[in-house]
């Protein structure tokens, strides 16, 4: 009991913390709302499937990698919005739409991923593309073949100017 005590009779240390103000900051406006719209099952032009890959599966690992487009996106649509301030254009002007020709080899690879046409000038922008599909891209292996094919892919420079069909509805609901 003495021991409990003395337990209970030290006084609790409690440390010194002065009160920081609530300080709000201001969002930067020069975030990126653009959207990666990957291709559907109609969309993908098969040129050789010799590894009799699933296209349905293929679409939905195109969808899973949009996050990682839209990042790398984004560096390009704000050096594309600072240099065109004060001039007025067209939804459609700041869109980028290109075309890919991937090879998928049976390891589950992207090989030589090339670059068919494009709306947009920018080298670095397509060679940061091409370099990020050919790294990160990976699919399980197969037994034998390849999948070679054309995919068209559309980067929006602003998803508030594009609503989806969701978001349309949800706004409407309002």
């Amino acid at each position: 009991i003495a021991m409990l005590y003395f337990i209970y009779s030290v006084p609790r240390y409690e440390p010194i913390v002065e009160a920081e103000e609530n300080v709000k900051e201001e969002p930067i406006n020069d975030t990126f709302r653009g959207r990666v719209d990957m291709p559907s099952i109609d969309e993908i032009y098969v040129l050789e499937n010799t590894a009799e890959r699933d296209l349905n599966k293929l679409v939905l690992f195109f969808e899973g990698r949009a996050a990682g487009l839209h990042y790398l996106s984004s560096e390009y649509f704000k050096k594309l919005k600072s240099s065109r301030k004060g001039r007025l254009l067209s939804k459609s002007d700041d869109d980028v739409f290109l075309g890919l020709r991937l090879t998928l080899d049976s390891l589950g690879r992207f090989m030589n991923p090339q670059i068919l046409f494009s709306d947009t000038d920018d080298d670095v922008f397509k060679v940061k593309l091409l370099k990020h599909v050919e790294y990160f891209w990976r699919l399980p292996p197969s037994k034998q073949g390849k999948l070679e094919m054309w995919i068209p892919i559309r980067f929006h420079a602003s998803a508030s100017q594009r609503q989806t069909a969701g978001e349309k509805k949800i706004s409407a609901k309002k």
